[in-house]
């Protein structure tokens, strides 16, 4: 979202090079995941054209994962956002996958949550108490209490890729 005149008017593929590019090098993450602002809208700029071109331009590796979504500002509220960026990771991992379905396996999908470290703690409390397999998409519940002690991590917790992409096979998704 750092564009300056030129990306405005030509578009901010030279800013997605760039920027995936950094974040590879400088924070080493598992993957990528990128959504628009309202100014990269506007223009129409098409992400899964850029990322493509910034993997061959070796920002990132060819087979690293990126996924993304588009997030306009003028469409929706922040929680189409939220359920558009949940919505394309989900499709990153499970686009063209086979899928065996697993008996009593769910996924919860708990929406934009802003108590979601109180309430995601809680809901995955009750779930283990019911002996309920589950997969609990986008849990931040353990990111926001990432302490500041001088080690540097990322964050803490999350849902882990594995489990994303294990969760194409449950039976059911709430």
């Amino acid at each position: 979202s750092s564009m300056t005149e030129d990306a405005a008017v030509f578009g901010g593929l030279k800013n997605m090079v760039d920027g995936l590019a950094n974040t590879y090098q400088l924070y080493d993450p598992k993957m990528i995941a990128v959504s628009t602002t309202c100014m990269a809208e506007v223009i129409g700029d098409d992400l899964h054209s850029f990322i493509q071109n910034a993997k061959d331009e070796d920002s990132v590796p060819r087979d690293f994962d990126v996924p993304f979504a588009h997030t306009p500002a003028f469409v929706g509220s922040h929680v189409d956002g939220y359920d558009n960026m949940v919505k394309g990771i989900l499709e990153h991992f499970w686009k063209g996958q086979e899928r065996t379905q697993i008996e009593g396996a769910i996924n919860i999908i708990p929406g934009f949550d802003g108590f979601c470290v109180g309430n995601n703690r809680e809901l995955k409390r009750l779930l283990d108490v019911m002996g309920v397999s589950y997969t609990l998409i986008q849990d931040a519940s353990d990111q926001f209490d990432t302490p500041s002690d001088g080690e540097y991590r990322m964050y803490d917790g999350g849902t882990k890729i594995n489990e994303v992409k294990k969760a194409l096979n449950a039976e059911a998704t709430l």
